[in-house]
């Protein structure tokens, strides 16, 4: 007969290979794993998960709630072990391609503490000295720049955080380690008053549906990337609102709702979407992979056919960058757009919340008019003595 309180810890096997002990506590579900994983051995594997499921038997015999905040440790995970795990954790939050950047510099990392002999560090003995040797063996190793350096620590810790969020470690060694000076880049600068003059002639006399797609990232602060993802029924109209679900924005985690303005709504209603498919894509065509266009032969209006980014950007190197010869980058127009607004009066917050940053600094960063706004009030409205 069942225990009332819980069941007997069981060790388990999921589709995709992962092990784990298995039981209920109060009719809630609880699975643990505690390193059966790192174990490549299948017989070792056995011996460790059935011995986990009798401890935890015994834990529950002794009167253990899971349900508490109280957590088993294990002592025997070796530092790349785990890091191996924690990047297959972070791949269940991130982008195929964010999640490539991600295991090609933990590659390289894993590489350097193999050379620093650092491969029988125990996860629960890693210290701050150690993640400093590895990150200056990187640099040298590497030869990486400040901002390369500071690029890796910042991937180890986000690996980290995920041991942190898996309770297999309790601080995460990386924190308070600072990032290397960096020389502000300026490879998205913004183009100058002349330069946009000429932009926006030659695109709107000449190229008008890509015009509109430059608008949109000008006006609503939306990533080239996450724009060519619209589909018209995230286009909300009447609440003035364009509805990103999770799946297309940076983070691949939160909804984000950006603003119509008036200018942009003047853009949409211009566009005619209301009887359109509702799947059809803001800013697509009506290509079809290996057969060219069919019907429309146009590209950037509204159609069932996504538009790859790698297209928007020739596009503009073609047309700007070569056509005109003017070295901004496509993506600098977010980056104006926050400048342009910032310059009208409004207020950072609002920016921030358009642009969903989740802090001020974040859209810093973007706005580069900011300090001389910040300046300029100073110098003009700072009381006397």
């Amino acid at each position: 007969m069942l225990n009332k309180v819980y069941t007997k810890p069981r060790l388990c096997k999921s589709k995709d290979g992962q092990w784990y002990v298995h039981f209920s506590y109060l009719g809630k579900p609880k699975k643990f794993k505690k390193g059966i994983n790192y174990i490549k051995n299948r017989k070792e594997k056995e011996t460790f998960g059935n011995a986990l499921a009798k401890h935890l038997h015994q834990k529950l015999k002794d009167g253990w709630n899971p349900l508490v905040s109280e957590e088993l440790t294990n002592n025997d995970i070796y530092f790349i072990d785990a890091l191996k795990f924690g990047l297959k954790e972070k791949n269940n939050s991130v982008k195929p391609k964010t999640f490539n950047n991600y295991k090609n510099t933990l590659d390289l990392i894993i590489d350097v503490i193999n050379k620093l002999g650092l491969d029988y560090l125990k996860i629960e003995n890693v210290k701050r000295l150690h993640i400093r040797s590895i990150i200056k063996k990187c640099k040298e190793s590497y030869d990486l720049s400040n901002h390369g350096r500071n690029k890796y620590l910042s991937h180890l810790s986000a690996v980290m955080n995920e041991l942190l969020d898996s309770d297999i470690i309790d601080n995460n060694p990386c924190h308070k380690i600072k990032n290397l000076p960096v020389a502000e880049s300026n490879a998205n600068r913004t183009s100058s008053k002349d330069e946009h003059t000429l932009i926006k002639e030659e695109l709107s006399k000449n190229h008008v549906n890509f015009y509109k797609f430059i608008q949109t990232e000008y006006h609503t602060g939306i990533r080239p990337n996450e724009i060519l993802s619209i589909q018209l029924h995230m286009v909300n109209l009447e609440d003035r609102e364009i509805n990103l679900p999770p799946i297309i924005t940076k983070s691949g985690v939160k909804r984000r709702d950006v603003v119509i303005n008036n200018p942009m709504l003047d853009i949409l209603e211009d566009m005619n979407l209301k009887d359109l498919p509702k799947q059809y894509y803001l800013f697509g065509s009506f290509r079809i992979k290996g057969q060219g266009n069919r019907g429309k032969f146009e590209d950037f209006i509204p159609g069932p056919t996504r538009i790859k980014r790698d297209t928007a950007t020739k596009r503009w190197k073609r047309i700007i960058k070569d056509g005109l010869g003017i070295d901004v980058n496509m993506y600098s127009y977010k980056h104006k757009g926050g400048d342009d607004k910032i310059i009208a009066g409004v207020e950072l917050d609002s920016i921030r919340n358009q642009y969903g940053h989740s802090t001020k600094r974040m859209t810093e960063h973007y706005v580069k008019q900011i300090k001389g706004i910040y300046k300029r009030d100073i110098v003009e409205n700072s009381p006397e003595f």
